[in-house]
């Protein structure tokens, strides 16, 4: 009888090991999972080098759980057919994928709960999974209006330290055959901006609803070009001038403190260092 009840009181195995071998995101939801979110699998074999992470980990079979969302995203709420979306399209779904791996969001979007300053999270920089895997799925699909324009929209840093509200961006990009060209224009405290220029095609061979990795190719070098070429130039521009914090880069470094250091070297090393000041952008 005993042994009866255990059983009828018990979880079945089954169910038990599913709860112990799926890794929740903390802001999954109900519509995040009709969107396609997929819980990443775990068990005692799993190869974590294999699975993506950011962007540029993703392969023609597996995409990274944020590009993936914001790309099922896209495709489900556009309101148009497969064979009228670009491939210059999916081009920017990517690019803003990768700004938020490099801590922007779209302006004057609400921060989630999880994420907002408190006791626990005070302020993030860079990348934060919470916020990437929360703003895949709230793509702003008017930025795809102007189908005979250039594409534009506006970007924004969040940071409770900001000496400055508005930490923002304007990007601009642009198709040219078959050349997107991408400019992100900083609303403050710089007047260039950041150019790149990147072919589609060989990026975005195809344009697939249905297996969605195949939608994209060669992104381990478009992504880590994008972000040194745009993103965190901006970032590091804005951390300098209104953020107060210390980069750890020769960029972020206040003039006082590059001064003190060189106190302590000698005149070869001092001019070194100085032709390396000379050559970054100005801070």
């Amino acid at each position: 009888m005993d042994s009866d009840a255990s059983e009828n009181n018990s979880v079945p195995l089954d169910k038990t090991n599913d709860e112990l071998q799926r890794s929740r995101s903390p802001l999954e939801t109900v519509a995040e999972e009709a969107e396609g979110y997929q819980p990443i699998l775990v068990t005692p074999a799993t190869e974590w080098k294999s699975l993506p992470l950011l962007v540029e980990d993703s392969s023609r079979v597996l995409l990274a759980p944020s590009l993936q969302l914001a790309l099922r995203h896209f495709f489900t709420h556009c309101g148009r057919d497969v064979i009228e979306i670009s491939r210059s399209d999916l081009m920017i779904v990517l690019i803003y994928v990768i700004a938020l791996e490099t801590g922007l969001i779209p302006k004057g979007g609400s921060l989630p709960p999880s994420c907002r300053p408190g006791k626990h999270h005070t302020t993030y920089r860079s990348f934060d999974r919470r916020l990437v895997n929360h703003f895949a799925s709230r793509l702003p699909l008017d930025w795809f209006g102007a189908r005979a324009g250039p594409y534009r929209f506006e970007l924004e840093l969040v940071h409770e330290s900001a000496t400055c509200s508005n930490l923002s961006c304007t990007l601009v990009a642009l198709s040219s055959g078959d050349l997107l060209i991408v400019n992100l224009l900083p609303f403050y405290g710089q007047k260039a901006g950041f150019s790149v220029t990147v072919p589609i095609s060989f990026h975005v061979p195809a344009v697939n609803g249905n297996r969605l990795p195949l939608c994209y190719q060669n992104l381990s070098g478009l992504s880590v070009k994008l972000k040194n070429e745009l993103f965190v130039p901006f970032r590091n521009h804005m951390y300098s001038k209104f953020v107060f914090t210390i980069s750890p880069s020769l960029r972020g470094l206040p003039q006082e403190l590059v001064a003190r250091v060189m106190e302590y070297l000698d005149e070869p090393a001092r001019r070194k260092l100085m032709e390396v000041l000379t050559m970054l952008p100005a801070v």
